[in-house]
């Protein structure tokens, strides 16, 4: 092997730059992007900046694609400046795709779509500079030469940015010095975003040879495909072949990741079968020949499988964006095995195909996102009506909300809470997260008199975080008079607990003039030492789950803290939250006494819907009370 000089390396360079300028503009804005997102502890409010990032990742496969495809067609520089004038202003259109703003109402669908562009544009890469050339090793030494290219780019990086980061690493060892751990990110995204690039572009040759002879076929590729691929790829199948012949014994129903697993071994079989293409043009290669044919033949009873698996999901829980994929790809996996069976050996019909696929499942009424949206719909209406919570178009005793001053979301008076069973709970949950995730939920806004964004517009105006302290789907379910389920539980079929917990944080200031005494206290509910101070003890009630009894000069009080915890989870929705001092602030006022308790941390559960305090701890101002004077 002979190693470039560091003229050649120099050369390589520029002429890279030159031949590809617009592919390097992109990863460098790529990257430039990335490195300064990495200062960023948070950067929801960039996302402009991450869609950009994204726009210039595309636009690296993009740029490449057009001036390979202006050379192999021998296109003018008039015309090559056209097709990348266009590509720029599809890239355009990609960036106005993306949600400008992350709100209550962003979904996943438009980066979903980034993806499939994504994938179809890489595999334009491989097809377009050889769609008018016939020549089927042409078009494989083609490939062949990006995927080694691509293959060398990536383990010269990794040692690039290893070797660097080892570097540093001794550096802060031996010197004592502080490197701040962000800058082996941003080297990472460097070495990735241009090394990577740039030194992939210039290996790029101008011409792809069109013939290839056993000598020139590359000795470690066919090694590692024959050695390596292949029977990793027998043992896989092997094992799906087994797994089949149990579901036939026992009659069990297949497991939902057989689906990726038959997918992901189908890939790997065409992907091993494209590396050994022209060995089946060599005398001694028969066994790859047949190898060649059999695979194709022994992929249909694993579609079947695939088909059978993925089935029984969409009729137990519907049709979702992924399950729609997964059985596009069973379909396009069944044209190619039915396409090789039959002796073809176009293999540029397999990213030709795929593509095609993808591209025509993106859009319209039969495309993914429309089809599984109006399942999961009509699926979530049969739900609600069966059990009459919606009657010609309307939800029933819909929840009325309020804002409170902090911003938390309140319902208007006693909130009907409508029991339904497990099962139909779970579904109903689960089928509103998934459309607030992959589709948004404006389709249910007309079954509610409430405008029910606006009511969370206004909470984040109201709201310290400038956050609505309900998410979209969780008011869409609680406004229907249901219980909220989280994600996380929603495969569990025991009784969930659901913890919660708050640390009081800031600066502690208040006025104590209008007091006599500052007491710490301590309570929990398997405990029976009280908090007691002269005349005053303070202890959780062993039977209400949510009551704290105080004791102050042979007077007891009981205080049901309830609604005060259940303000604090709608202003604060995580199990486990950080809370301003001054909203774990709790007044109480009676004849005789006037008390403020401020909590440092008080840790609860929601438990089959009931709130059960476990510990409190904090602070308490004892005064006498005194109806002249005005609270402090």
């Amino acid at each position: 092997m002979k190693f470039p000089s560091i003229n050649q390396l120099q050369e390589d360079s520029f002429l890279a730059a030159k031949r590809f300028p617009l592919s390097l503009i992109a990863a460098l804005i790529g990257t430039g992007i990335a490195i300064y997102l990495v200062e960023l502890e948070l950067f929801e409010e960039e996302l402009g900046l991450v869609n950009l990032l994204l726009t210039a990742a595309l636009g690296i496969p993009l740029f490449f694609c057009l001036r390979i495809l202006g050379e192999q067609l021998q296109l003018s520089k008039k015309n090559q400046t056209l097709i990348q004038i266009g590509g720029l202003a599809f890239l355009g259109l990609i960036y106005w795709s993306f949600p400008q703003e992350l709100s209550f109402d962003t979904n996943r669908a438009p980066y979903i779509r980034y993806l499939i562009y994504n994938l179809t544009i890489h595999l334009l890469v491989a097809i377009l500079p050889f769609s008018k050339n016939k020549s089927q090793l042409g078009f494989w030494n083609y490939n062949k030469v990006l995927f080694l290219r691509l293959v060398l780019g990536a383990l010269y990086s990794a040692v690039i940015f290893l070797g660097i980061l080892f570097a540093l690493l001794a550096i802060m060892a031996l010197f004592d010095a502080k490197i701040d751990p962000k800058t082996f990110a941003q080297l990472f995204f460097f070495t990735v975003g241009v090394f990577n690039t740039w030194f992939f572009l210039a290996g790029i040759p101008r011409e792809f040879k069109k013939e290839i002879s056993k000598e020139e076929y590359p000795k470690g590729l066919r090694v590692f495909t024959q050695f390596v691929l292949i029977p990793l790829l027998l043992c896989y199948l092997l094992i799906l072949y087994v797994y089949g012949g149990k579901i036939i014994l026992t009659w069990d129903w297949p497991r939902g990741i057989v689906s990726y697993m038959i997918i992901a071994i189908s890939v790997l079989g065409i992907f091993t079968n494209l590396l050994l293409f022209p060995s089946q043009e060599f005398k001694e290669s028969g066994w790859i020949k047949l190898f060649y044919k059999t695979f194709y033949f022994l992929l249909f009873p694993l579609i079947i499988l695939l088909f059978f698996a993925i089935g029984i999901r969409i009729e137990e829980y519907g049709l979702t964006v992924n399950r729609y994929i997964i059985a596009l790809l069973g379909i396009w996996l069944s044209f190619i095995a039915i396409y090789f069976s039959f002796g073809k050996k176009d293999i540029k019909v397999i990213p030709i195909s795929l593509a095609s696929f993808m591209i025509f499942a993106s859009f319209g009424p039969w495309g993914m996102f429309s089809l599984s949206a109006l399942n999961q719909t009509n699926r979530l209406i049969r739900v609600l009506e069966k059990n009459e919570l919606l009657v010609d178009g309307k939800i029933q005793n819909e929840t009325q909300w309020e804002i409170s001053e902090k911003g938390a979301i309140k319902p208007i008076g006693t909130r009907e809470e409508i029991k339904l069973d497990q099962e139909s709970l779970k579904e109903v949950n689960s089928i509103i997260q998934y459309l607030g995730d992959y589709h948004g939920l404006g389709d249910l806004e007309p079954w509610f008199d409430q405008d029910l964004k606006s009511i969370l517009e206004t909470s984040a105006e109201n709201s310290k975080s400038k956050k609505p302290t309900l998410e979209l789907d969780e008011l869409f379910i609680k406004s229907m008079g249901l219980d909220y389920i989280p994600s996380y539980e929603l495969g569990n079929d025991q009784a969930e607990t659901k913890p919660l917990n708050f640390i009081a944080i800031g600066e502690f200031r208040y006025s104590i003039k209008d007091f006599e005494e500052l007491i710490k206290f301590e309570a929990s509910r398997y405990s029976t030492d009280k908090s007691e101070e002269n005349d005053f003890a303070l202890y959780l009630d062993k039977e209400g789950e949510s009551i704290l009894v105080i004791i102050s000069n042979g007077q007891e009080s009981r205080i049901e803290l309830k609604q005060f915890i259940q303000e604090l989870q709608l202003l604060y929705t995580n199990s486990y939250s950080t809370v301003e001092w001054e909203d774990l602030r709790f007044e109480y006022n009676s004849e005789e006494l006037k008390l403020v308790l401020f909590f440092e941390n008080i840790d609860a559960r929601i438990q089959e819907g009931e709130l059960i305090i476990e510990s409190l701890n904090g602070f308490a101002l004892i005064g006498k009370q005194d109806l002249n004077q005005e609270k402090p």
